[in-house]
C-alpha cells in the first residue's frame, strides 16, 4: 500500500501552506384471500436445541445482520518511531453525502469504523502532541475491509496535514476469494438487455450458460447452476427460502447500481446458505449534490445480423428507457436516490404446423396420402369383427358419424395456409408477436439521526406482463397463447448504531413479496361446455392431442400468490485489542400459496389405432379417430391449492484477528438450518419404502402428513450443520500479500420449485386409458366423463393409489426423503496478489470446492434391478410393482469436485483507464446434472450403480479467458468546442474465449426394459473424437464410435466424455460524450454485442440413430446492436 503525497498543508493561527502538486404492473383483482404469515411455536421443531436458538433470537433482535453490502476501513495509528498511539479521536466523513461517524483508536493503536456505505472518504485525526492529519482519496467499496495505516507527526494540534492518496488495491484483510465491478465499469461495459448479471461473466471461475435473462444460469468455481444467494443492500433477493431453488429476482437496473461484487470461494461466516457463491449488489443513495439521468436505450432487427443457420432475421423490438434522481432531503443528514425503468419488447418467431383440411373436417380423407402418394385407408371400428375391420366407404366418415363435440372442437384449428408436404404435414405458418412489457422501480432514503445512527430504507418494485396471443386468431384454443403477469416488491430497512466507538450494531428488516399468475385467454368462460363437453369445469379450453396434428388448449393457469419471504437478520461488531470479532444472526421465514389447475376442463389424447386395421401398418388417421369422437386416454386433474411455510436459521461469530500490521488471520462458525416444508392443511404425502402394501401384498406405502404417527414435515430437519471458516492474509512484502484460506460451507435445502410437490390423494383427479389400443376407446368426446369422486380425506389409507398384482397401474409416486442432509462444500483456496505499480494489480490463486450430499433433479427409484431385466412383463419385476413411477424429490445424494487455477491483471479506474482480465484453467467433475446444462439432458442411468453417472460436468469450462475494460479516450480534451466536437469518446470491452462445453451421447431407443430413471446412454465402439481438421457442422465427431446397446443392458459410453465447440466473443460499446454545461452531459453510445459476428455453434445432436447424429445445425445469436441517449446531471 503506497501514500502518494499530492497536497500538504499546515494550518494555525498563522497561515503557511506548501503545495506541492437509481404502468405500475398490469394486476387483476382474483376472488382469492390473502395469505397472511403466522408465526408461533407449532412452525418450529419442538426439541430443545431449537427452542434455544429461538429464545436467543428473541432476545437479541432488540439488541444484537448478515451478508451486508457496508464495509469497513481499519488500520493502525503510529507516530514516527513506529510506536502506537492509543486513544485518538477520528471522525470518518462520507465526502459525497457529508455523513461523519466517530471512531477511537484503542490501546493497540488500531482503529475500526464498521457500516460504511460504498463511496469516498476521508479520514480525519486529532490526538494530544501530534499535528491534525485529514487523509482524503480513499474509496471504499461494496463488502470491504479497507486497511488504511496512518502515521501522525509530532506538533501541534492546530496544525493540520493533509494527504491525498490512491486507494490500496491489495486486499490484506480477507482470504475470501471474489471479484468487485466498480461504478465506472458498470457505467462503460456494453449490457445486453442492461441487466446486471451480465457482469457474471467477468468473473474468475465463472461457467455461463445464460446471464442476459431474467434469470440468470451459471455456476461460479464448482457451485451448482441457480444455487447461488443474491443479495440487495444486505438483504434478501433470491426465492422464497426453503420452498424453491435459489436464483434471482429480476436483475437490478444498471442506474440503480453502485457496485456489484461476488464471493466465489471460502467466504467469512457472516454468509451462509450458498455452497456456489453469493452475489451482492448496492443500491446508490443521494449525495448533498442533485444527480441524475435520463435514458433511451433502443434495439431493433435492423442493426442485426442474420443468424448463420436461419433464412431471415427474426423480429426484435425493444425499447428501455426511464432516469435517475437523487439528492439532499437535508444536507449531511438525509439523502434520496430512485430510479425508474421501462422495458417494451416485441420479438418474432415462425410456428410451423400440421392442421386440418377443409376435406378432412368434413371427414373426407380420400386425399390423404402417406409419403409414397398412396391413399391410408380409414377404418370403421364399428365394423371390427376380431382382427378384421371394414373401411369407410370412399374413404369418408359419414356426417351423421361425426361426434358434436368434435364438430365444435374442429372449427378451432387454422385453415392451411401452405400447400404442405405429399402427406399434408407442414401445411400452415405464421408468425409469432409475444410482447413483454415491465416497469422496475427503486428508491433509497438514508437519514443520518445523529454521528452514532443511521437509518436506511430502500424500496424495490418490478411489474412484468407477458402477452401472447398465438398465431391462430382464436387464442382461447391456441396452445401457444397465454398471459403471464408476475410482481415482485422487495423491501429493506436497516438501523446502524454505534453503542460505542468499539460496539457496532446492524440491525435490517426485510420482505420479498411476489405474485406470479400464468393463464389462458378465456379463462372461466366455460369453452368446455360451449363445445357441448360435459363432466368438465369452465376454466379453459380443453386440451386436445392428435397424433399427426397440432394440438390444441392448454394447462388453464397457475397462480402462486403470494410467495412471501420475511427477513431478520442482526449483527454486533464488537472490536477489542487486534480483535474484530462479530456475532450474528439470520431468520428467514417463506410462504409459498400455489394454486394450479392441471387439466380441468379435460385432456384427451388420440391416435390412429381405432381407424386403421388391426395388425396393418400405414392405415387410420389420428383425426378420423377424434371425428368419431373416440378417446384412447383421458384425465382431468384439479389439485387441491398448497399453502406451504419453511424457516431459515443462521447464527454466527467471526473474529479477524490481525496478529501483526501485515498479518491477519480470519476465524469463523456459523450454524445455520432450513426447517423442512409444512403445508397448512397437511396435504402432502409421504412414502414408507418398507410397510407392506394391503392392497398389493409388496413394500410401499403412501403415507399422509400428520396422519397415522406421520410427522407434519416433508422431511426430518438436519441440524448438524456447523461450519468452520479460516483463513489468513499475510502482506509478506509492503507490494506483495498472500491469501488463503478455508471452510465448510452449507447450501440450499431444495434444487427446484416445491410448491405442489408430494400432494397425492389431494385433487379432484380422474384418469381413464383404454386396455385396449386400437379396439376399443377410453370414452367417447360427446359422452363426456362421469361424475368424478375424490377419497375423502379422512378415509386416505395405506392402500391408497396401489393396484392387485398384475393390474394396470394408474398412480405414480413423488415424495421426499426422510432422511435429507443438507448439501456441503469443503472450499480452499490460496493465492497471492502483487501490486506492479499503482492501481494495477496482478494476482495468481488456486481455487478447490469438494462437494457432497448436493441435491439432484428428482429420481426415479421404481427401476428393474440389472440382474432381473430381459424381455417379458416388466412392471411386476419393479420394486413397487403396485405403482407406475415412484420418484424421490431433489435426493441429496449428488457429489462433485472442482480443482481450478487462474491468473488475474486488473487495474482500478485511474487516468481514464479500468482493466480486468483473466484466465482460468479448471477441472469439474459431478455425478448428477445441474440444473440447465445444456450438454447433459438426462444424467440418470442405473439407479442402482451411481457411480456410472461421475463424469465431466455440465459446468465444465476447461480453459476460458475474459478481457474487459472501459477506457475514456485522451484526446482533444479541455479545449472548448473542439472536444465538443471531436473529443469525449470512451470506449468499453469485453472479450471472451473458452473451451467447448462437455455432453453426454444417448441411445435413440431404450430398450433396457427397466423403467430407468434417465436416457440410456450409448455404447462406444471406437475413438470418438476426431482431428481437428476433420471435424465439420455434418460430423463434428466420429459417429461410427457409438452404437445403440444391446437390449436389455445399459450403454457403456460415460457420461459428459465429448466436447462441443468453444466460443470466441466480443462485446463492445462506443460512446461519446458532450459537455453541455457545467455538469450536465449528453452521452450517444452504440454498443454491439457479438461485434465480429463470429459464428459460435452450439452443441451437435447427440442421440444414435437420430436424423441429426453428430450434426450441429443451431448456433449462438449473431451479432447484435443497440443504440441509447443519455443525459447525465
Amino acid at each position: 500500500m503506497h501514500a502518494h503525497l499530492i497536497h500538504v498543508s499546515l494550518r494555525s493561527r498563522s497561515t503557511y501552506s506548501c503545495k506541492t502538486s437509481n404502468s405500475a404492473l398490469r394486476t387483476k383483482r382474483r376472488s382469492r384471500r390473502d395469505m397472511l404469515p403466522v408465526i408461533s411455536s407449532k412452525n418450529l421443531p419442538r426439541r430443545h436445541p431449537m427452542r434455544l436458538l429461538t429464545l436467543l433470537a428473541t432476545f437479541t433482535l432488540g439488541i444484537l445482520s448478515a451478508q451486508t453490502t457496508t464495509s469497513t476501513i481499519t488500520g493502525s495509528l503510529k507516530d514516527p518511531s513506529n510506536a502506537v498511539i492509543p486513544n485518538a479521536s477520528l471522525t470518518i466523513s462520507n465526502l459525497d453525502s457529508g455523513v461523519s461517524v466517530p471512531a477511537q483508536s484503542n490501546g493497540a493503536g488500531l482503529y475500526r469504523v464498521s457500516g460504511l456505505i460504498p463511496g469516498s472518504y476521508k479520514v480525519e485525526v486529532v490526538a494530544q502532541g501530534f499535528q491534525k492529519l485529514v487523509r482524503t482519496g480513499i474509496t471504499v467499496q461494496i463488502s470491504q475491509t479497507l486497511q488504511v495505516d496512518l502515521t501522525l507527526q509530532v506538533g501541534d494540534v492546530r496544525q493540520t496535514v493533509d494527504v491525498s492518496t490512491s486507494a490500496p488495491v491489495l486486499d490484506t484483510q480477507s482470504s475470501s476469494q471474489g471479484q468487485l465491478v466498480e461504478r465506472n465499469m458498470i457505467e462503460g461495459m456494453p449490457m445486453p438487455n442492461r441487466t446486471s448479471t451480465a457482469l457474471l461473466a467477468l468473473i474468475p471461475g465463472a461457467s455461463i450458460q445464460n446471464v442476459s435473462g431474467d434469470i440468470p444460469i451459471f455456476s461460479v468455481a464448482g457451485g451448482r447452476t441457480r444455487n447461488q444467494q443474491f443479495t440487495l443492500d444486505g438483504g434478501n433477493h433470491t426465492n422464497t427460502v426453503g420452498l424453491a431453488v435459489n436464483q434471482s429476482q429480476v436483475p437490478l437496473p444498471m442506474d440503480a447500481m453502485q457496485e456489484f461484487r461476488v464471493l466465489s470461494n471460502s467466504y467469512s461466516a457472516e454468509y451462509g446458505q450458498s455452497q456456489s457463491g453469493v452475489v451482492t449488489l448496492a443500491t446508490r443513495s443521494g449525495t448533498n449534490k442533485w444527480h441524475g439521468n435520463l435514458f433511451e436505450y433502443f434495439r431493433n432487427e435492423s442493426i442485426d445480423a442474420r443468424n448463420f443457420f436461419a433464412a431471415t432475421r427474426p423480429k426484435f423490438r425493444q425499447n428501455q428507457f426511464g432516469g435517475s434522481i437523487g439528492g439532499p432531503i437535508r444536507r449531511n443528514r438525509t439523502h434520496f436516490f430512485t430510479t425508474y425503468e421501462r422495458t417494451q419488447q416485441v420479438t418474432g418467431g415462425t410456428a410451423l404446423w400440421t392442421v386440418p383440411t377443409a376435406l378432412q373436417r368434413s371427414g373426407d380423407f380420400s386425399r390423404t396420402l402417406n409419403a409414397q402418394g398412396q391413399q391410408i385407408l380409414i377404418f370403421d371400428p364399428a365394423t371390427t369383427q376380431g382382427t378384421t375391420r371394414l373401411p369407410f366407404p370412399n374413404n369418408v366418415v359419414p356426417s351423421g358419424r361425426i361426434d358434436l363435440v368434435a364438430r365444435n372442437t374442429a372449427a378451432f384449428w387454422p385453415e392451411p395456409n401452405l400447400p404442405g408436404t405429399v402427406t399434408g404435414a407442414n401445411n400452415f405458418t405464421l408468425n409469432t408477436r409475444p410482447s413483454l412489457n415491465r416497469n422496475i422501480i427503486v428508491a433509497r432514503g438514508d437519514h443520518q439521526i445523529n454521528s452514532r445512527n443511521q437509518l436506511m430504507v430502500r424500496y424495490f418494485y418490478a411489474g412484468t406482463d407477458q402477452d401472447n396471443p398465438g398465431v391462430t386468431g382464436k387464442p382461447q384454443a391456441d396452445p401457444l397463447a397465454s398471459i403471464t403477469e408476475n410482481r415482485i416488491d422487495n423491501i429493506l430497512g436497516s438501523w446502524t448504531s454505534n453503542l460505542r466507538p468499539s460496539l457496532l450494531s446492524d440491525f435490517r428488516w426485510g420482505l420479498v413479496r411476489r405474485e406470479f399468475a400464468n393463464y389462458r385467454y378465456g379463462r372461466d368462460e366455460d369453452f368446455a361446455g360451449k363445445l357441448g363437453l360435459r363432466g368438465v369445469s369452465a376454466a379453459g379450453f380443453p386440451i386436445i392431442g392428435v397424433a399427426g396434428f397440432q394440438g390444441l388448449g392448454g394447462a388453464p393457469y397457475r397462480f402462486s400468490n403470494p410467495l412471501l419471504d420475511y427477513q431478520i437478520q442482526e449483527s454486533i461488531s464488537w472490536y477489542r485489542g487486534r480483535h474484530a470479532v462479530k456475532f450474528g444472526m439470520e431468520v428467514r421465514l417463506g410462504i409459498f400459496n400455489d394454486d394450479t389447475d392441471t387439466s380441468s376442463s379435460g385432456n384427451f389424447s388420440i391416435g390412429p389405432q381405432l381407424t386403421a386395421r388391426p395388425g396393418i401398418a400405414g392405415t387410420g388417421n389420428g383425426f378420423a379417430t377424434f371425428l368419431l369422437g373416440e378417446v384412447d386416454s383421458a384425465n382431468t386433474i384439479r389439485p387441491d391449492a398448497i399453502l406451504s411455510r419453511a424457516s431459515y436459521w443462521g447464527f454466527y461469530v467471526q473474529d479477524d484477528y490481525r496478529i501483526t500490521d501485515k498479518l491477519t488471520l480470519n476465524l469463523g462458525l456459523r450454524w445455520e438450518a432450513t426447517t423442512p416444508r409444512t403445508e397448512d392443511n397437511n396435504r402432502m404425502n409421504a412414502f414408507d419404502m418398507t410397510a407392506i402394501n394391503p392392497v398389493s401384498r409388496t413394500p410401499g406405502v403412501i403415507t399422509f402428513a400428520g396422519r397415522n404417527g406421520v410427522p407434519r414435515t416433508a422431511f426430518d430437519l438436519d441440524r448438524n450443520n456447523y461450519g468452520p471458516r479460516a483463513g489468513l492474509a499475510w502482506n509478506l512484502l509492503p507490494r506483495t500479500v498472500i491469501r488463503g484460506g478455508g471452510g465448510l460451507i452449507y447450501g440450499s435445502a431444495v434444487n427446484s420449485i416445491v410448491g405442489t410437490a408430494a400432494a397425492l390423494g389431494f385433487s379432484t383427479d380422474l384418469r381413464i386409458t383404454t386396455t385396449q389400443i386400437g379396439i376399443a376407446s377410453a370414452m367417447t368426446l360427446r359422452n363426456g366423463f362421469p361424475a368424478v369422486s375424490r377419497v375423502p380425506v379422512n378415509q386416505l389409507g395405506a392402500g391408497f393409489g396401489a393396484v392387485p398384482p398384475g393390474a394396470a397401474t394408474n398412480t405414480a409416486v413423488t415424495f421426499f426423503e426422510r432422511n435429507r442432509p443438507v448439501p456441503v462444500s469443503y472450499q480452499y483456496n490460496l493465492g497471492i496478489q502483487h501490486e506492479l505499480i499503482p492501481n494495477l494489480l496482478v494476482e495468481v490463486s488456486y481455487i478447490g470446492n469438494l462437494s457432497r450430499k448436493l441435491t439432484a433433479p428428482d429420481l426415479p427409484i421404481n427401476q428393474v434391478p440389472p440382474a432381473l431385466m430381459g424381455p417379458g412383463n416388466a412392471q411386476a419385476r419393479r420394486p413397487f410393482p403396485q405403482f407406475s413411477n415412484v420418484t424421490l424429490i431433489n435426493p441429496a445424494l449428488g457429489s462433485s469436485s472442482y480443482h481450478g487455477g487462474f491468473v488475474k491483471v486488473e487495474r482500478r479506474y485511474s487516468r481514464g483507464l479500468s482493466l480486468l482480465a483473466h484466465y482460468t484453467f479448471s477441472r469439474f467433475l459431478d455425478d448428477v446434472e445441474s440444473f440447465s446444462e445444456i450438454g447433459d439432458a438426462g444424467s440418470y442411468m442405473n439407479f442402482y450403480n451411481r457411480r456410472l453417472d461421475k463424469g465431466p460436468s455440465g459446468s465444465d469450462i476447461r480453459h476460458r479467458a475474459v478481457l474487459s475494460g472501459v477506457y475514456d479516450l485522451p484526446f482533444l480534451q479541455n479545449r472548448g468546442w473542439l472536444t465538443r466536437v471531436f473529443g469525449g469518446w470512451r470506449a468499453g470491452l469485453i472479450g471472451s474465449l473458452q473451451s467447448g462445453p462437455t455432453f453426454t451421447v444417448f441411445s435413440f431407443v431404450n430398450e433396457t426394459n427397466a423403467f430407468t430413471p434417465g436416457a440410456n446412454r450409448a455404447d462406444i465402439i471406437g475413438q470418438p473424437r476426431l482431428p481437428e481438421s476433420e471435424r465439420t457442422l455434418l460430423r463434428w465427431f466420429n459417429t461410427a464410435a457409438f452404437a445403440n446397446p444391446a437390449p436389455f443392458r445399459f450403454g457403456t459410453s460415460g457420461r459428459g466424455i465429448m466436447n462441443g465447440p468453444g466460443l470466441v466473443n466480443i462485446d463492445s460499446s462506443f460512446a461519446k460524450r458532450i459537455p453541455i454545461r457545467e455538469n450536465w452531459r449528453a452521452e450517444v453510445r452504440a454498443e454491439f454485442f457479438n461485434l465480429l459476428n463470429q459464428t459460435n455453434f452450439n452443441l451437435p445432436g447427440r442421440s444414435v440413430g437420430a436424423p441429426t447424429f453428430g450434426v450441429i445445425n443451431s448456433a449462438r445469436p449473431a451479432r447484435s446492436g443497440q443504440l441509447a441517449f443519455r443525459m447525465d446531471f
